[in-house]
Order: C-alpha cells, then sequence, then structure tokens
C-alpha cells in the first residue's frame, strides 16, 4: 500500500498541530528549569547540560518520517515504528556520546526483552541499525525520513538556533548506531560497559524521561523552587525541648514521641537542620488518608505550588480537596490531572507520598531512573514507620541505606517504636540517632506523663454491652466506637439508631470516595454526638472525643484509638471500654499478640501516662521477627536489586514484576454499586471520568469469593455489584434477599 504523503509544510512533533520545533524547544526551557534545581554542583550540572540539551535537540528527529507524520492526520492509524531508533541514528550521524545516544534510544521504550525482561515495552532488535547489515526494515525507516528532508531541515534549523549547543551541527544524515551492543544487552552490560557509564546513562534518559513528559504536558513554567526548610515560621508554636533538639541533629535520626505532640514540626524542624543544596523532602505515610491529611498540612506551610501528591488515588483527592475553588468540573479534573502527573515528574520538591512510590523507584519499577536527580540530598520522613509488614519494613530500611550513598538523610517517625524495630534500624543504618522527649525537662516529663484516659477492660462484645453503651452516650457530648470489621461497624451503627441515638455517624472503608470525602468533612467541621467507624479512623482524622468503646487489638492500634480520645489533654482523663471479644469472628489481628495487648493495657494503672503505654508496646513486641515473619523482612533487606544497586544497575530497563507487587499489595478491587450505575454512566458521558471514578467502592479481594454471583457484568469495564449500598451506611456485603 502506497504512502500517504503528508502535504502539511511543517514537520508536526503531537496531533495538536505543534511542531517538531516548538515542541523541541519548548522541553529545551523545561530542561533549564530543572537543571536549576538539580542537588548537584555547578561543574556537574554544566556538563549535564551540555549532554541533556543534545539529547533532547536529537530526541523526536525520527518524527519528521513521512509515516510518523501520517500517523498524526485524525483517523490515521499508528505508523508502527519507532520514530526515537532514527532520532538515535541522528544523534550518530552528529557524533553524540554513547550515553546522549542511548538516553534517546531507549527514552520511550527499554532496551529489547531478554529471559527476566518482557517483550512489552521494549525496542525491536530488527528496527536497529547495527553496523555492517541492519534488518531490512530499518532501510524502510530510513528511506521514509530521508524523504522529509527538506521540510525538516526547516525545522533543524530552529532547533539548532534555540538549543545553542557546540556538539551540533547544520549537517544532516542517518548512521549506524554508534553504541557497543553490550549497550543493549541486559546481561552483558553490567560486566561490559562501567559501572560510571550506566549509571549515568540511566540519569540523562531519566532527565530526558522527564523533560519530554512536561513538556508534552498543558501547563505553564512557573517551576516552584526548593524551598529552604529552615524558613519555616515556628513562632506560632510553643516547641516543646526535644522538638527544639530535632531542628539541631545533623544526620539519621529515630524519633518516638506520643501522638500529638508535634512530630511532624520536629520533623520538618530536622529537614530544616539536613537539607543540603537543593535537597528534596519526601514525607512517607502508610495510607492514603494520613497522606491526604498531610498534604494539605505542607501546602499551608510551604505553598500547594510546592508540594506534590502521590498515591494511587491521587487524582481523585486532589479533585475533592479543590473542588469547592472557582473551577467548572471538567476545568477542575483538567487540573487533578496535569498535578498528579507533575508529582510523578521533576517537579515539586515536597512529596507526600507512601513507601510504595519510593520503592517503586529502588526496586527499579518504571522511570526509577528519576530517583537518580531527585534522591541526592534529600530528606526522608518515614512516618508511622511500625505500621509496616516485615516486607515492607525491610524494604524501607533497605533503601535507606541506598539513599544515604546519594547523601540523602533519613528520619524514621513513631509513637510507638518498639524496641525491636529500633535495632533492627540501628543494626543496618551506622551512626543513626535517637530522640524522644526527655523526661529530665521538665515540659516533655510533662508529655510523657500526661495522664488523658482511664482505660477498663470489660467481658463480651460491643453489642452485648449496648445498654451501657447508650447510657454512656446520654450522659456524654461526644463518644467514639470504633469496630475490627466494617459489618461490625454497621451492625453497631444500626442497633444505636434503633435506640433513639439520632446524631451518629458511620464511617468505614467500603464508602465510595465521593460519600466518604462528605462523611469525613462533616466531621472535621463539627463532632457527632456518635461515630461509629473502623481502623479508618485511626490515621485518617484529628478529632477529639470525650469517651471511647473500642474492640480489641495490638497495642499500637489501641494507641492511634486512644489519640482520638482526649486527645489534647487538656480536659480531665477520659473513659476508655475495650471488649474483649469482637463481634465478628474474622481474625484481621495476631490473636497472641491481641491477648498480649489486653494483659499488658490490665496491668497500666489508671489514669494511663503515655511512658507507660511506650512501656506495654515494648514489651508485647519483644521479640520481634520470627519464623516467616524473619524470612520475608531478611528477603527484603537483602534484596539484590537494592543492595547492589550501582553494581548490578542495568540502564534503559525497568522490572515488570515491581509493578505488580507493589503497586497492588493492598489487595483490594473497586467496584460500582448497582444503585449508582445511572450517576457512573451519567459522568462518564459529560466526560467527568473522576467523578465517576469517585463512585466506586474499594473492597478486599478476599471478601468477594462469596459473592460472585452478585456482580452484574463481570465482563464490562466495571464490576457491578448487587448489594445494597447508601451514602449514610455504605455497601452492605451482608444483605441477603434470599428468603429466610
Amino acid at each position: 500500500m502506497a504512502l500517504i504523503m503528508n502535504d502539511q509544510s511543517k514537520i508536526l512533533a503531537k496531533s495538536n498541530g505543534e511542531t517538531l520545533s516548538e515542541h523541541t524547544i519548548r522541553c529545551l526551557t523545561v530542561a533549564e528549569n530543572i537543571l536549576a534545581n538539580l542537588p548537584f554542583e555547578d561543574d556537574v550540572i554544566a556538563s549535564m547540560r551540555t549532554d541533556i540539551i543534545d539529547a533532547i535537540a536529537v530526541h523526536d528527529v525520527g518524527k519528521a518520517a513521512i509515516g510518523f507524520q501520517n500517523s498524526l492526520q485524525l483517523g490515521a492509524k499508528r505508523w508502527g515504528h519507532r520514530h526515537e531508533v532514527i532520532s538515535a541514528a541522528f544523534a550518530s550521524f552528529q557524533k553524540l556520546k554513547p550515553e546522549v545516544i542511548f538516553a534517546v534510544l531507549t527514552h520511550h521504550r527499554i532496551i529489547p526483552a531478554g529471559v527476566a525482561c518482557s517483550d512489552k515495552g521494549c525496542l525491536s532488535f530488527e528496527e536497529l541499525p547495527f553496523a555492517p547489515e541492519p534488518y531490512p526494515v530499518w532501510f524502510k525507516m530510513e528511506k521514509e525520513w530521508k524523504q522529509n528532508k527538506t521540510l525538516f531541515t526547516v525545522e533543524w534549523t530552529q532547533i539548532l538556533k534555540g538549543a545553542k549547543s557546540s556538539g551540533l551541527n547544520a549537517n544532516i544524515g542517518l548512521d549506524y548506531l554508534s553504541l557497543a551492543n553490550d549497550w543493549l544487552n541486559r546481561y552483558m552490560q553490567p560486566h561490559k560497559i562501567s559501572a560510571d557509564s550506566r549509571f549515568y546513562a540511566a540519569t540523562l534518559r531519566g532527565l530526558l524521561m522527564s523533560c519530554d513528559h512536561i513538556g508534552s504536558s498543558d501547563v505553564n513554567f512557573v517551576f516552584p523552587k526548593v524551598p529552604k526548610f529552615l524558613d519555616l515560621n515556628t513562632g506560632d508554636f510553643d516547641l516543646f525541648s526535644f522538638q527544639r533538639k530535632s531542628g539541631k541533629i545533623t544526620g539519621d535520626l529515630i524519633l518516638q514521641a506520643p501522638t500529638g505532640s508535634g512530630k511532624t514540626i520536629s520533623a520538618l524542624l530536622w529537614a530544616g537542620r539536613n537539607q543540603k543544596r537543593n535537597g528534596r523532602l519526601f514525607y512517607v505515610l502508610p495510607n492514603t488518608a494520613s497522606i491526604n491529611a498531610m498534604y494539605i498540612r505542607l501546602c499551608e506551610y510551604f505553598g500547594q505550588d510546592t508540594v506534590g501528591l502521590l498515591h494511587s488515588h491521587a487524582v481523585s483527592s486532589l479533585y475533592s480537596l479543590w473542588e469547592n475553588d472557582d473551577v467548572s468540573p471538567l476545568d477542575l479534573q483538567k487540573k487533578a490531572g496535569i498535578a498528579k502527573s507533575l508529582a510523578k515528574e521533576l517537579w515539586y520538591p515536597i512529596r507526600v507520598c507512601t513507601p510504595h512510590q519510593i520503592l517503586k523507584y529502588t526496586l527499579h519499577g518504571k522511570s526509577w531512573e528519576q530517583m537518580l536527580l531527585e534522591f541526592p540530598n534529600a530528606c526522608f520522613v518515614f512516618d508511622e514507620i511500625h505500621a509496616y509488614d516485615p516486607i515492607i519494613t525491610g524494604f524501607i530500611i533497605a533503601t535507606a541505606k541506598l539513599v544515604r550513598e546519594l547523601n540523602a538523610s533519613c528520619l524514621f517517625l513513631s509513637a510507638t517504636m518498639p524496641a525491636f524495630l529500633r535495632q533492627l534500624i540501628t543494626s543496618e543504618l551506622e551512626q543513626v540517632q535517637f530522640l524522644s522527649p526527655d523526661p529530665d525537662d521538665k515540659r516533655d516529663c510533662a508529655i510523657l506523663n500526661k495522664l488523658r484516659h482511664n482505660v477498663q477492660i470489660r467481658d463480651r462484645t460491643i453489642i452485648d454491652n449496648v445498654d451501657l453503651i447508650v447510657k454512656a452516650i446520654n450522659e456524654s457530648k461526644s463518644t467514639l466506637i470504633v469496630c475490627n470489621h466494617v459489618p461490625s461497624a454497621q451492625k453497631v451503627f444500626a442497633e444505636l439508631r434503633k435506640r433513639g441515638i439520632n446524631d451518629i455517624s458511620l464511617l468505614h472503608s467500603r464508602f465510595c470516595r465521593r460519600d466518604r470525602n462528605k462523611i469525613e468533612d462533616a466531621i472535621r467541621s463539627q463532632l457527632p454526638k456518635v461515630l461509629v467507624a473502623t481502623q479508618v479512623v485511626e490515621v485518617s482524622l484529628d478529632v477529639d472525643f470525650e469517651q471511647g468503646f473500642f474492640e480489641s487489638a495490638p497495642i499500637d492500634a489501641t494507641i492511634q484509638r486512644l489519640g482520638r480520645i482526649n486527645r489534647r489533654g487538656v480536659r480531665p482523663p477520659a473513659n476508655v471500654v475495650v471488649f474483649r471479644e469482637q463481634i465478628t469472628q474474622y481474625p484481621i489481628y495476631s490473636k497472641n499478640i491481641v491477648d498480649k495487648s489486653l494483659s499488658e493495657l490490665m496491668r497500666i494503672p489508671n489514669p494511663l501516662r503515655e511512658s507507660d503505654l511506650v512501656k506495654a508496646a515494648d514489651k508485647i513486641y519483644q521479640d520481634g521477627y520470627s519464623g516467616d515473619e524473619l524470612k520475608r523482612y531478611q528477603n527484603a533487606i537483602n534484596h539484590p536489586v537494592i543492595k547492589k544497586f550501582k553494581e548490578e544497575l542495568v540502564a534503559g530497563c525497568h522490572e515488570d514484576w515491581t509493578e505488580d507487587v507493589i503497586d497492588k499489595s493492598d489487595g483490594t478491587i473497586e467496584l460500582l454499586p448497582f444503585s449508582l450505575r445511572q450517576q457512573y454512566n451519567d459522568a462518564l458521558s459529560s466526560g467527568l471520568w473522576i467523578k465517576a471514578n469517585q463512585l466506586l467502592v474499594p473492597v478486599r479481594v478476599d471478601s468477594l469469593f462469596s459473592y460472585l454471583k452478585d456482580f452484574v457484568d463481570k465482563n464490562s469495564d466495571q464490576w457491578i455489584i448487587k448489594k445494597p449500598y447508601s451514602s449514610v451506611t455504605g455497601l452492605d456485603l451482608s444483605y441477603s434477599d434470599k428468603p429466610k
């Protein structure tokens, strides 16, 4: 079939009409802004500037091929060949460095597949013009490019003016790739190419990809500068002694302090002390709710334009946070999408994220090369470090060891830092310091000895004791009830409403994001008389109830729940009842740990002191990891991809399995309740895909096997479930329409 000649008078880079020279110059502007924010010395940046300018100048010249230009026309098919292969051949003709050529060649696709690297997203050997005899397909690609040589000459002249590079010239042509075959061999590259060359090629690749992505986005170029963390105004804070000390400690730090005592300010003071040239801040938290809350807080301190939000539902969270702005839904959707995309690029100097986003880099997930430009000189704050399973804990500590080699600093925060976990960190990170409130300091001592709770352990379940609870509710202004399972919380909520409690809210994970956001906003605005919740309340809300009733849980989870009762400690000790038995028998916690936690709580005299709770946590977890947990931790801490990061580094390749291990580790799937189907379709038909996705409900996969018959259409793009859904009670998986 004959080619359709492109009758346009310009070479295009995008289907929106942007020319090759316009896009290239836009990317060059991006590069200059990024270079100004990089955490390297001036001589390193100067050298890198020369190479990245050359790489950007040639990275898309392959798009001049007739076939690619035709593919940009409305309704046209894809060209079927890789334009960056031609670009790399042009770079070889220009006699650019091997590392530059390699970055250009791989800025969209990874190196050809081997046994451990799938075909997905890989370059094809058949298209690569290696001497002496390339495959026939290369000559076809070369011919198509040369057919547009006259138009390309005009674009290249404009690119040269914008690049102002001494390494480029006006000569136009293609050459065999001046790269050793070993560059494209996953197994030979670490043995045949020096570690420094591989490291630098990967760095250039990461920089080129980010420049290209940002240059292709619909964003202006008001790049945020890296703020000075020391400039944070702490004048409004009445600092404790341990907080002031945290701002004077240089190097890695473990900080243990009670909930509500000001750990975040301590972390920022530490970051100010440890920030090096253009050092970024990564604030890492275990779940999206606490990440969203920290994002809001850091935006207040440093400005919204400086802080990026990075987790799996970031775009929906940003849309919800900004929904009250005077912006149309479609424009707001676009704004949230751009912000999420920029959070993955070299844009925001402060990022709030899950550990999974950091581990995707250190475990060589997609776009891992970006870490080589952002992790040096950075400050990492791993908050709630006690909350992770042995695998993630091992990966985090291994990552901390790695980023230290890049001149980064790490802070580990926890209200309940078990002694065994502190020992694990200390044994792997030499010279890490430890800080906690000083019992010899009057104000710090007041934190440790603050009496906030009277805790009572009672037999049986919350439902069994509902009369006691109703009586206590009627005698108090606000009550928090925490259950371990969603069905239990729904059952308690229904029972209390039957008994005349009207000012009551329910909060758990089986609400769609739209409704959960509304519930949480309402609670923040004014506490209900009663809140029935699951574990989500431990992390998602900064609230202060007068009394509480909890199902039994491990000591660290119980401490988090206690942190939502008499949070400031300005009232007399609050009454909290913990019930030995849970309503739903399915165990989500280790029975051994829960039993130990109850025993230790019973030993502590009322009212409880914060220091007593810390000691209890130490005793409960004194044995640390053992058996399978220990094995999983050791496998993670010694993972070869992290442990031998530089020695085994393969430039131009990522690990597909990392996406599965990290992105899907929460074990949930999102379902559309049948009753919300019409709203979902209406939102999609209006182009509001974020609003549509906010109607989906996350459900753990292991909860679904008995409900497969309730899916309306398992072949549709979105699974629909025929279980009742309410904006007040959420998705009810326990409901059955069968006659009893």
